[in-house]
């Protein structure tokens, strides 16, 4: 079979891995107007961002392995229509449990943009060359922030929520159309059948590093997209008009491109092992400057700029942590790729989803709970950034 990967351009394959995270912070800016629109609470409310994660969890297995047994190509094309399918049935819903459906069939087809493009990534790239093309990546969709919270916010307030979700309609069929003409199979020809799933899955959950790798990751992640969760309903609480949040996806971005570029420059070097956990002690100081903005009688606009401010180091930390996690995770696992990956991202997607959900189910209209949050998940994840240096 001859491989397709030069027929996927980089640029493509790079905007392929961020559109789950322009679709979920493109959608974050409607989350106070769905409470309102369909007469839930902001408990309910943020329950649909826990509800898309626990969908994207068990997306990656199911892409992942037809990755692996059909290909890659195909794989992204269906989760690409099923994609498709969600958004359309976001834009026709009335009732908040459609919503829920609708949530959950985008995030099963958004999924494939992460496990099987990065097996396709990891088709062609190996050692040095992969940590550097993920360090990039990690820079190139710091982006996602600083465009979806804005254009989110605009949709809101130009169209409503509907305006979003017709956004995400667009969304797919661009992705599609892409896709469809560009997109070529990478699956080299002289891999073997892929293992059984049962086996590849003992073998990961048995593999220290591979289980210090999901929790790390998904801890990032939970400090990433529990702002966009909880930021919301915390700007409110301190007065701010919604349109704020929208711009707090600039400093979010800053963060994250200025982490991307530390990884770029200690990948060159040879040092990128080492920044998970110094990101992680980043991120934890950060978390407790941001308990400062609930300290009795600061001004609300002092209590928002510590809590942005604070966030930047935070996103800084995401992007500086990320690539090396996701580069080294799966080096001894070449010849399955997709489905080691599959259950690499089953595994964080659905720690990613538990830990919303758990922010969810435990809100409380208090200023200082997001940043009490913040600071207890970076706590829980310092022993597996202590065994991954080992």
């Amino acid at each position: 079979m001859k491989s397709a990967i030069r027929a996927a351009p980089l640029a493509l394959l790079i905007l392929l891995l961020g559109f789950p995270q322009l679709s979920e912070t493109i959608y974050a800016p409607a989350l106070t107007e769905i409470a309102q629109a369909y007469h839930v609470s902001a408990g309910q409310a943020q329950l649909t961002m826990s509800v898309y994660f626990l969908a994207f969890a068990f997306g990656v297995v199911c892409w992942g392995r037809c990755a692996d047994v059909y290909g890659r190509r195909p794989a992204l094309l269906s989760a690409l229509g099923c994609y498709g399918a969600g958004a359309v049935l976001a834009v026709m819903s009335r009732d908040f449990a459609v919503l829920l459906l609708a949530r959950l069939l985008l995030a099963f087809g958004a999924s494939a943009g992460s496990v099987v493009v990065q097996t396709m990534l990891r088709d062609r790239y190996q050692g040095p060359a992969l940590l550097a093309v993920f360090a990039t990546v990690s820079a190139a969709l710091s982006l996602s922030p600083a465009l979806g919270p804005p254009l989110g916010a605009l949709l809101v307030a130009g169209f409503g929520h509907l305006g979003v979700f017709a956004a995400l309609c667009g969304l797919a069929a661009w992705l599609l159309l892409l896709s469809w003409r560009l997109a070529g199979e990478t699956r080299p020809a002289d891999l073997p059948p892929p293992a059984a799933l049962c086996a590849v899955a003992v073998r990961m959950a048995r593999d220290p590093r591979v289980l210090a790798t999901v929790w790390l990751v998904a801890g990032f992640n939970l400090l990433l997209f529990g702002f966009y969760t909880l930021a919301p309903f915390t700007l409110q609480l301190l007065g701010m008009p919604a349109w704020l949040f929208g711009l707090s996806g600039l400093l979010v971005a800053a963060g994250g491109l200025f982490g991307g570029a530390v990884n770029r420059r200690l990948a060159a070097r040879g040092g990128a092992e080492r920044l998970p956990r110094l990101a992680l002690m980043a991120a934890g100081a950060a978390a407790l400057v941001q308990l400062l903005s609930g300290w009795p009688g600061l001004l609300p606009t002092v209590a928002v700029g510590v809590l942005l401010l604070s966030q930047l180091t935070i996103s800084a930390a995401f992007g500086c942590a990320i690539p090396p996690l996701l580069a080294g995770a799966l080096r001894d696992y070449r010849q399955v790729q997709g489905t080691a990956g599959a259950l690499l991202g089953l595994m964080y997607y659905l720690l990613i989803a538990g830990g919303l959900g758990l922010l969810g189910a435990a809100y409380q209209p208090y200023v200082l709970y997001q940043p009490m949050a913040m600071a207890l998940l970076c706590a829980a994840m310092w022993p597996a950034a202590r065994r991954l240096n080992r």
